[in-house]
């Protein structure tokens, strides 16, 4: 259980770091650039982050199956879609986010049409994985009763939706 809330502490720091990234950055974007830039470490450490986050992840969840019972039957499939939501679309963050650093440090020059579609593909599974993911982690750590976690999913969601829509504006206003 301790593993499981250091990764529910984790994932809330790479939560606060990528709404900062992805806030700061669809605000340059839409300024046309005419904000400076300045050079920092919060991609590094986020990029760190992200991927202890996600070797924790897939440990917990391979260790959550080993020598779990087979059952037949699905009683429950609906109430598990989030969390196989969450899981597939971190997976893919794994390679999307390579993808992205690859392209943003100029490792990668992709034709315009892989440019135009990959960039707002990841914003939307980020962004996706931390609307789902948050209040998941609050409920791990034992932080609030119901009524917080609830406004708590509801506000972030709202925010992920926000923050979506200004970098993929941004995106093919200023960079595409």
């Amino acid at each position: 259980m301790i593993l499981r809330k250091i990764n529910a502490g984790i994932s809330l720091i790479i939560t606060f770091l990528l709404m900062d990234h992805a806030i700061f950055h669809a605000a340059w974007m839409l300024s046309r650039g005419s904000i400076a830039k300045t050079a920092n470490n919060l991609p590094r450490i986020l990029f760190v982050l992200m991927m202890v986050h996600a070797v924790i992840s897939i440990v917990l969840a391979v260790l959550g199956h080993k020598g779990a019972e087979k059952r037949k039957c699905n009683s429950y499939s609906k109430l598990n879609i989030p969390t196989n939501i969450q899981r597939i679309g971190g997976i893919l963050m794994i390679l999307f986010t390579v993808l992205h650093i690859a392209g943003t440090i100029g490792l990668l020059q992709p034709p315009q049409i892989v440019h135009a579609v990959l960039p707002p593909l990841f914003f939307a599974l980020a962004l996706m994985h931390v609307a789902i993911s948050t209040s998941k982690a609050f409920i791990t750590l034992g932080i609030g009763n119901a009524a917080f976690i609830k406004f708590v999913d509801i506000l972030v969601k709202i925010l992920c939706v926000a923050v979506l829509i200004a970098d993929v504006v941004g995106f093919y206003l200023y960079l595409c």
